[in-house]
């Protein structure tokens, strides 16, 4: 029996190596077989390019800000994006002007295996260049533009420019919008995150991450972070973004931010009245004079997804990556607000553009996923999600003033609520449970 295991033993011996000799006369014959000969990319001459869609009016639909902005943004990246020249294989290497157009154009929403023919490179070079573009973004300290105020003077211009949304000066204490959105992301890997069902939105059936923000008047962003798996509701994400909460609770006295029913009430952030609440004429009037601000951060959203629409669909990549991308998307977005202003379009699906600056004919292309036409995904509080009661002074001061002087929604918002109602009915029912407060 012995010798039979010997025997055997020896057979396997001389099998491997002879799979040993045989890989390595395949590597050989491999190395020498005579490879493809590199094709020479041509770059795009930018200048032209830029004259181009200049005459025909269509720089910024291209490339989501104006030319002006889009020449500061590269001259800003340009020492983070500047290749060496000497080390590069083509005649001309990719410029910090070919970088930050790729770049903006996949994050609008467009494929790096089509853009790089427009930029001239090859489908490796694409993408090195798309994650240099995002990481110059989110180094660069000039591009770090999403805080909250500091000094007396910039709180009240915050303020008053929430006083001047507000009808007739009612709600003049505000300084913040806020609300969550859920992002679509491919399904992370468990050595990354541990409990991978946590990111899976059972509402959407996709996984995702929670998005907070809170947002000035003009729609940029004082606050924007990736800080929660996409099963959790906004309440619960709330305390996680850490920044958002301290400076929201370190208000100080008769200065507020709004939400939606979600979140809690309290002395800082003031939330609609719900259920049979909103019976009462005063409470119903003050939830229509909230929704006034609080629409604020749902436009934002919607500018946002609608102006990077990579956003629109499930980001590819670690936890990490997305959360690069997401927050790339967000410095942008207020880039170009101070840039070119807070008046703005956007694009519909056929590249059209779109005004949003009036705010009741506000209107950008419904995600088709998403509630009541929205743009993007809110987030949605599970079977699980209860109501906290806190107390607010200053709503019970705002509502004592709207009884007082007979203060009630006006007509041509209640005739909209019933059109919206009547529309409403024509969503699936998963839609059908009140989880935001009505407008």
């Amino acid at each position: 029996m012995s010798g039979d295991n010997s025997l055997l033993r020896d057979d396997c011996i001389r099998g491997e190596i002879e799979d040993f000799h045989y890989i390595q006369w395949l590597a050989t014959v491999m190395s020498h077989l005579p490879r493809s000969a590199r094709w020479e990319h041509r770059r795009v001459n930018f200048g032209e390019h830029v004259e181009q869609l200049m005459h025909e009016g269509k720089f910024r639909n291209e490339y989501r800000m104006s030319l002006s902005a889009f020449e500061h943004l590269v001259d800003t990246l340009a020492p983070s994006l500047q290749r060496d020249e000497h080390r590069s294989r083509s005649a001309q290497a990719i410029q910090p002007e070919h970088i930050a157009a790729l770049g903006l154009r996949a994050l609008g929403g467009g494929r790096l295996s089509d853009i790089r023919h427009i930029i001239g490179c090859s489908r490796a070079a694409a993408y090195v260049a798309f994650d240099d573009f995002v990481n110059a973004v989110n180094a660069c300290p000039e591009f770090d533009i999403i805080n909250f105020p500091v000094t007396a003077s910039e709180w009240k211009a915050v303020n008053d420019g929430f006083t001047a949304k507000s009808s007739d000066g009612i709600m003049q204490g505000c300084v913040g919008a806020i609300d969550g959105y859920f992002q679509r992301v491919q399904a992370p890997r468990q050595k990354e995150v541990g409990n991978v069902e946590a990111y899976y939105s059972g509402h959407y059936e996709d996984y995702g991450v929670n998005c907070q923000a809170c947002v000035k008047s003009d729609l940029s962003f004082m606050y924007f972070g990736v800080v929660a798996p996409g099963s959790t509701n906004d309440n619960i994400s709330y305390p996680m973004a850490v920044g958002m909460k301290n400076a929201i609770e370190n208000l100080p006295p008769g200065l507020y931010c709004v939400a939606d029913a979600a979140y809690t009430l309290g002395e800082t952030l003031i939330i609609p009245f719900t259920g049979v609440d909103r019976n009462d004429k005063a409470q119903d009037a003050f939830n229509f004079y909230l929704s006034q601000l609080r629409i604020r951060v749902e436009m934002a959203f919607g500018r946002l997804t609608n102006k990077f629409r990579i956003l629109k669909g499930s980001i590819v990549g670690s936890l990490d990556r997305v959360t690069a991308i997401v927050m790339a998307c967000a410095r942008l977005h207020n880039y170009i607000i101070m840039m070119d202003g807070s008046t703005d379009t956007s694009f519909n699906e056929s590249g059209e553009e779109i005004n949003q600056d009036d705010d009741r004919v506000f209107s950008i292309k419904p995600h088709p996923d998403a509630p009541l036409g929205m743009s993007y995904l809110p987030v949605i509080p599970g079977d699980d999600w209860e109501q906290y009661d806190g107390i607010s002074y200053a709503r019970l001061a705002i509502v004592e003033h709207l009884r007082e002087q007979g203060i009630g929604r006006p007509q041509y918002n209640l005739e909209r609520k019933q059109d919206e109602l009547v529309h409403s009915c024509n969503y699936s029912s998963r839609w059908s449970r009140e989880y935001v407060s009505p407008i």
